[in-house]
């Protein structure tokens, strides 16, 4: 079976690379499929900027003959160039390290300027539920939390803000409605060219009207095409909010939001609020609150004295946005100074076999081999993360770009001393500074290798590693956090 399935992603790699070279339809789906391919062999490639003309190109053919949507299914095509998951998860993000370069193509293209820069008609506003009447005694705020399967981040806020009394919560899950319920990407994107052009909106599901009825405030989880449906809909809610990850900013439906319509977001990272409201400047006029997640596995006990300084821990590495290389490097040089100094890498590790490899999985396996065993523990995926982290001495992040990278507040709880790369991709937007000690972010491997042993010292370590508890239990504290999203999620913005 393994041999049919190489045998076939052959043949489908051969066949794109030979259609790409035909005219019309043939050669842009020869286009599309090539390139995909290609950025996965090879996601520091830069052909693909041609790639994405082409296909505008003949996205604005069709426009111009009248075939709309022929023409947005062009254009979401190279949409899905340019957002694809290889160019911003490896190396260095192109939308990232030069927003207005990135966006210029898909924004200047005619059916770009038509979905990017086009005003919503007036007269198109949706339809809003006359306020809620309640008596005196009902202080009870009706929340609807609207998502599509990831209810991961969510859920521990949803029980924890029902356990106070004081919210009433429902959920939609937009997998679940009825027929006809929620779109694929091909009709939102409709929706977005005919609300821009006609004012025309589209139909909101009977279960939605009903829950916009019932409810204070709706929330929905995760800003990327369920927002972007929410914001075309022909009815909205009293109130409408909804929480920013990072994973969003990196989609291309931040664009295709009617900004208009949203009453407030909920961002748990500055600098991707940063960049989100570069890359979509209708994000300017919306109403932000910072919100955080509650821990997953919770803030545990107070950390005891079984810290080695000289352990270091690193949780996620596999993929190349954490950049473990980095982490590798401080190693290396750390171990100069005294071979004492020991990694310990937890999460899923490198493919089983090195004839899967990516390039940057080579160069990362070679490193490890250089390291040896001795110097370079590599645990897997293991339940056990907050024990290991109360073994360990300092955690590390060596990421490109993060949101606000959980594990490294899962360390500062277990009382390790957190050692910070200056995100290079997020740098420009505020970086980890806006969300840690601007004395724990190093701008490279040398400062983050004098930060380590700075932190030698047993009595600056004992203070670091106190120092590390006291900003987790500051700032992820459950009733903390609870009381922040009892605030953002007032109905009235102006409340907050």
């Amino acid at each position: 079976m393994a041999d049919l399935s190489r045998l076939l992603d052959r043949a489908i790699r051969t066949g794109s690379r030979i259609a790409r070279r035909l005219p019309g339809t043939v050669g842009g789906m020869g286009i599309y499929f090539s390139a995909q391919h290609r950025l996965a062999d090879d996601p520091g490639r830069t052909d693909w900027h041609a790639d994405v003309d082409a296909l505008l190109a003949l996205a604005d053919h069709s426009l111009a003959r009248g075939r709309i949507s022929a023409s947005l299914r062009w254009y979401d095509k190279a949409l899905r160039i340019s957002y694809d998951p290889s160019l911003h998860q490896a190396g260095s993000s192109p939308l990232a390290a030069d927003p207005a370069a990135f966006l210029r193509p898909l924004q200047d293209s005619v059916l770009g300027t038509i979905m990017l820069h086009g005003t919503v008609p007036a007269p198109s506003l949706p339809e809003r539920p006359a306020p809620r009447r309640r008596d005196e005694a009902d202080t009870t705020t009706r929340l609807l939390v609207i998502a599509q399967e990831n209810w991961t981040f969510i859920r521990p806020i949803i029980a924890a803000l029902r356990a106070t009394g004081r919210f009433e919560v429902r959920v939609i899950e937009v997998d679940e409605l009825a027929e006809a319920g929620f779109p694929d990407r091909d009709q939102i994107l409709r929706g977005r060219y005919d609300l821009v052009t006609t004012g025309q909106r589209m139909p909101t599901p009977p279960e939605m009207i009903a829950g916009y009825e019932w409810a204070d405030v709706v929330l929905v989880e995760w800003s990327h095409h369920v927002l972007t449906w929410v914001t075309l809909l022909d009815r909205a809610p009293r109130a409408l909010m909804a929480r920013l990850h990072r994973f969003e900013a990196f989609t291309p439906f931040v664009l295709l939001h009617d900004h208009a319509r949203i009453d407030r977001m909920l961002y748990v990272s500055p600098p991707v609020w940063n960049l989100a409201r570069i890359v979509a400047p209708g994000f300017a006029d919306v109403d932000a609150v910072q919100v955080g997640n509650l821990l997953a596995r919770g803030l545990g006990p107070d950390p005891g004295t079984d810290h080695d300084p000289h352990l270091l821990v690193q949780v996620g590495w596999r993929r190349e946005v954490k950049d473990v290389l980095f982490t590798l490097e401080v190693l290396t040089r750390l171990r100069a100074h005294d071979t004492s100094y020991r990694l310990r890498l937890i999460g899923p590790g490198l493919p089983a076999s090195a004839s899967q490899d990516s390039s940057y999985h080579r160069r990362v396996r070679a490193r490890l081999a250089a390291l040896g065993p001795d110097a370079v523990e590599q645990l897997g995926r293991r339940e056990d993360v907050p024990t290991l982290l109360a073994e360990s001495g300092i955690i590390l992040s060596s990421s490109r770009h993060e949101g606000t990278h959980e594990s490294v507040m899962e360390g500062l709880a277990a009382g390790c001393p957190a050692v910070i790369r200056d995100w290079p991709d997020a740098a420009d937007y505020g970086g980890p500074a806006t969300l840690y000690e601007r004395d724990w972010v190093v701008a490279d491997v040398d400062a983050a290798v004098q930060r380590v042993l700075d932190l030698a010292a047993p009595e600056r370590y004992a203070a670091a590693t106190r120092q590390a508890r006291d900003f987790a239990l500051a700032r992820r504290d459950p009733d903390v956090l609870v009381a922040a999203y009892e605030r953002a999620l007032t109905p009235d913005p102006a409340a907050a």
